[in-house]
């Protein structure tokens, strides 16, 4: 094949590629502000109260989901280095196409937590990343602009997945309004078969390996030149237990927590306290993800220049902990009439503090996440990436049911903001004092990156 047609089958396989993150954040996101109410609509409870019943429930689902994904997560690399690129993608969109058709006959919360088990292979950001890099070659600079633009395509249908989720939504079961919990699912149905379609006509069928050493040009990837999966985890555990590691990947990790209490509670207080529907929970979500999209694109670059990435850090914690607080206080102190509206006053604070909230969420991460890359060298990135990835889904597995348990029978939706707060000054403190150490052990000749990695 000339340079010429594969520049050409490079460029095609990066824009379905593209398209294929559009559908699959838009085919994810439709759920999202759907399923509290689903989940409460098939929860029978006998003789306890229902809303805490829906609640407990509703923290299950998402921590059931999370464990199905952690395990997924290394499956689909293994995937992608053993059946290439092109198959691997149509086997990620196969599944997301079988969970949403269940999810689409979920008629008890049983089948609603089958509908989660295909999502072990719901992992198509993963593949996209093998994409760019197999298509970029060693072009650094398309590399990172193929990367970039995976970023936005995401964006593109997280942000309108809430809202039309939300919109398809509004009015099930009352007959005055035209609404089904379950359309959403059918269309994710169809835009993941329509991506398993695109993914086999159009990707391409080389074998992806996070570790292979650099190599002739025209030289093929075979499965010998890959690690075992032991090395692997060696390498990863080596990675983790490092000392200039461990401490921000702990920090990542309670952070966590809190975030996916949070995240986890509100819906539900929303929900229950204030009586939202789907359309107003889908608005709230679509404006939070167009204003990380925006402050990505636009203020995180000059923020970190002007405070650096632990600077941003810390006052990433410290602003979520307030907004925390802040959104328990329009909850509890707002009446159920002022919320009925989307042009309300209260509609508004809870839309704008939950934008506030995801925006300090969203430096955090990313400023823990450039300190975490930045302390290793260039070929340990993408483990450092992966042990994030796989920390994060982790951490749902029991966060979101500590999170309904401190809502239903803890306090409320106050108890969860507490908690999150005080997490969150706490960590602050800790990140500060273990950089003050860190910085003073350079100095005094305890520690350098250059003698972490001469293993």
């Amino acid at each position: 094949m000339s340079s010429h047609a594969k520049g050409r089958s490079a460029t095609i396989a990066l824009w379905v590629t593209y398209v294929n993150i559009v559908l699959y954040a838009l085919c994810y996101q439709l759920q999202r502000p759907v399923e509290p109410f689903l989940v409460a609509k098939l929860t029978t409870s006998g003789d306890g109260d229902a809303a805490q019943d829906a609640a407990m429930n509703y923290g299950r689902v998402q921590a059931f989901f999370s464990a199905i994904q952690t395990v997924g997560s290394p499956l689909v690399g293994i995937l992608l280095d053993r059946i290439g690129i092109r198959r691997t993608s149509a086997l990620v969109f196969a599944a997301s196409a079988l969970s949403y058709a269940i999810l689409a006959h979920s008629t008890d919360l049983p089948t609603l937590f089958l509908s989660k088990v295909p999502t072990v292979l719901q992992h198509a950001f993963l593949v996209a990343q093998a994409t760019a890099a197999t298509e970029a070659g060693s072009d650094d600079a398309l590399r990172a602009q193929a990367l970039g633009r995976m970023t936005t395509s995401y964006t593109i249908g997280a942000t309108i997945g809430p809202a039309l989720g939300g919109f398809l939504a509004h009015g099930d079961g009352d007959d005055s309004k035209v609404g089904d919990m379950y359309f959403g699912a059918w269309l994710a149905v169809f835009g993941s078969i329509l991506s398993v379609v695109l993914s086999l006509a159009y990707l391409p069928d080389e074998h992806y390996h996070t570790d292979t050493p650099t190599e002739a040009p025209g030289a093929k990837n075979t499965p010998q030149q890959s690690r075992s999966f032991l090395a692997d985890v060696k390498k990863t555990v080596n990675i983790a237990t490092r000392s200039h590691i461990w401490p921000l990947l702990a920090v990542k990790v309670i952070g966590g927590v809190a975030r996916s209490m949070h995240s986890t509670a509100l819906p539900l207080a929303l929900k229950e306290g204030l009586h939202f529907d789907p359309s107003q929970l889908g608005v709230v979500m679509s404006c939070a993800s167009l204003a990380v999209a925006t402050f990505g694109a636009v203020a995180l670059k000059p923020s970190t220049n002007a405070l650096g990435s632990e600077g941003l850090a810390r006052l990433g914690l410290a602003f979520r902990g307030v907004m925390a607080v802040s959104i328990a206080h329009i909850v509890s102190s707002s009446s159920l009439s002022e919320s009925l509206l989307s042009t309300s006053p209260v509609f508004i604070r809870i839309c704008t503090a939950s934008v506030a909230h995801a925006l300090a969420s969203h430096a955090l991460a990313t400023s823990l996440t450039t300190m975490t890359t930045g302390a290793v060298p260039a070929s340990e990135r993408g483990a450092i990436l992966g042990l994030e990835h796989g920390l994060f889904s982790f951490v749902g597995v029991f966060a979101p049911t500590a999170g309904t348990i401190l809502l239903a029978k803890g306090g409320g939706f106050w108890t969860v903001a507490l908690v999150n707060a005080a997490i969150d000054v706490a960590l602050v403190g800790g990140l500060y004092i273990w950089t003050r150490i860190t910085r003073f052990g350079s100095a005094g000749g305890v520690h350098t990156d250059k003698d972490e990695h001469s293993d």
